[in-house]
């Protein structure tokens, strides 16, 4: 499976203009042919950024124990960002502005940048053309954690399974406000060609 070429290419543009990642440099380039597609865990190095796909709105609203504090979470990414000497993070979320700039304000010493559609994008490819534009952008990332319990997410660990990432890099997810701090993590999957 593939995304569209026109959602990878603006997701591309993006990671160009802002998170300064291009595959060559990221070892993610594709092949033509899907089914030629073979790679190694841990032949990708990604973009030199942290992706974080951080699920609010109905997850945070509905009171669910797996789902962080903004300030939580900000922390974790701040920790990871040191450990891995990164500066930039690239934030996924259906959070509303305010919440997003909460978690910016709790980043403050690191650049945290988030894709925000023009309105001819918006209109042309709506919230599914989105999501996907957003989804490419964290796959191409150094280092990923996600929401638990998410399709969004999964769909993220998958295509980074797929360009070659190590699974360490890829399958993590933010533990919640009511979990141990060490909450199991997501299981990977292998590639089997």
């Amino acid at each position: 499976m593939r995304f569209a070429k026109h959602l990878t290419d603006i997701g591309d543009d993006f990671r160009r203009g802002f998170l300064n990642s291009d595959d060559k440099r990221d070892k993610t380039e594709v092949t033509e042919d899907w089914r030629d597609m073979r790679r190694d865990p841990g032949s990708a190095t990604g973009g030199p950024y942290i992706a974080v796909h951080l699920r609010r709105q109905d997850y945070a609203r509905g009171g669910r124990k797996d789902v962080p504090t903004l300030q939580a979470a900000a922390e974790h990414v701040e920790g990871l960002l040191k450990k891995l000497k990164l500066k930039i993070v690239f934030l996924a979320t259906d959070a509303p502005k305010r919440e997003i700039d909460e978690f910016k304000k709790y980043l403050s010493n690191f650049k945290v940048v988030n894709y925000v559609p023009p309105k001819v994008v918006l209109e042309k490819y709506m919230d599914g053309g989105v999501a996907i534009i957003d989804q490419w952008i964290c796959a191409h990332a150094r280092y990923f954690i996600g929401t638990g319990v998410s399709t969004f997410t999964f769909r993220i660990n998958e295509e980074r399974q797929i360009l070659g990432f190590d699974p360490k890099m890829t399958y993590n997810r933010f533990c919640g406000h009511a979990e141990e701090p060490d909450c199991e993590q997501p299981s990977a999957w292998k590639i089997v060609y």
